[in-house]
């Protein structure tokens, strides 16, 4: 039976933190509306277990697909075919909604065909549960529930991949799929379908919740510089898209893309940062910077992030010292690396 709104749950190796999440989605309310794919990355069958109890108690809205390792890439994928919802969004397996705020966006749903409707976010402590920070897309004028054009809108905004909700059929016209074996994707999932994009809303209820404070998370910086390869590689797929998107899509959407981008080159940076300052290191900064203003001028132009700037005035010879304000505001510890 077509759904209104697909949710595809990342579950690989979040055993300990599944069933809470598959607990937001059980309201009574959501059963007609919602599809909740439990999308099992390769880690097993303790993560089928526990699918498949949803499966049995909650037969009209949870389904099981077991699939070979490909990282989280391949989940955003598969579960894009596998949807039958009219809207998309994804959720980490170790995460969680709110469950008033899916009431919302599912009701608006019934409503509504706009392209992407977007939702404030939470992160909360993994330890103690408690909402941490609130993550709002705000800009001058906004308001809830009209739709805009989002050609007039993108100067000022900048859609995480916690907020989105697509429509999924526009993400399966998109020309490029995620990026399958590598960490990091979430800018790729985001930037993709830009090109498709014509109508956004937002509504006021926070939907996801994001959770912190695990030393497991990709984006650990432990983490991130044993992966530094997989977001060097995310980097050079979004450039070879920006490419793509030039004379293909209007000057607000190629520059929203370029922003997206700027966001992911400052992450490169700030990886490099991170390691123990060596003349490696340094050299890795300044030939990607030197590379990204010849070829990219409009990614390098925008660089919002005062630090890099910083690093660019100074002709890097600031670079010992941004790195250690990086390593120490990381906690990296001297010496220490990946």
């Amino acid at each position: 039976m077509k759904k209104l709104l697909t949710i595809s749950v990342a579950a690989y190796h979040v055993e300990k933190y599944l069933g809470e999440c598959l607990d937001s989605f059980t309201s009574p309310e959501f059963a007609e509306s919602l599809e909740v794919l439990v999308i099992n990355d390769g880690a097993g069958e303790e993560i089928n277990a526990i699918a498949r109890e949803y499966e049995k108690k909650y037969p009209s809205v949870f389904r099981l697909i077991d699939k070979e390792n490909g990282g989280h890439g391949s989940t955003v994928n598969r579960g894009i075919e596998e949807a039958s919802g009219l809207y998309f969004k994804t959720v980490d397996g170790d995460d969680r909604v709110r469950p008033e705020g899916l009431a919302e966006l599912i009701q608006f749903l019934h409503s509504t065909e706009v392209d992407l409707v977007v939702t404030d976010y939470q992160c909360f402590d993994d330890r103690s549960g408690a909402v941490v920070e609130e993550n709002r897309n705000e800009f001058p004028g906004k308001k809830y529930r009209q739709v805009y054009s989002f050609d007039d809108i993108s100067h000022g905004i900048y859609i995480n991949m916690h907020a989105a909700a697509f429509r999924t059929s526009l993400l399966r016209q998109m020309k490029r799929r995620l990026t399958e074996h590598c960490f990091y994707v979430d800018a790729e999932y985001i930037l993709y379908p830009v090109p498709q994009i014509e109508s956004i809303v937002f509504l006021e209820k926070p939907v996801y919740q994001y959770r912190q404070g695990m030393t497991s998370q990709s984006m650990d910086i432990r983490n991130m510089q044993k992966n530094c390869g997989h977001h060097e590689r995310v980097l050079e797929e979004l450039l070879a898209f920006y490419r793509e998107c030039q004379g293909a899509v209007s000057p607000e959407k190629a520059a929203y893309v370029a922003k997206g981008i700027a966001r992911i080159l400052v992450s490169q940076i700030k990886i490099y940062l991170s390691f123990p300052a060596a003349k490696e290191y340094r050299e890795r900064i300044q030939n990607l910077e030197e590379r990204i203003k010849r070829d990219y001028p409009a990614v390098y132009d925008s660089v919002a992030n005062t630090a890099v700037k910083l690093l660019r005035i100074s002709r890097y010879r600031f670079y010992r010292v941004a790195s250690a304000a990086c390593r120490r505001a990381y906690g990296c510890r001297k010496g220490e690396k990946a």
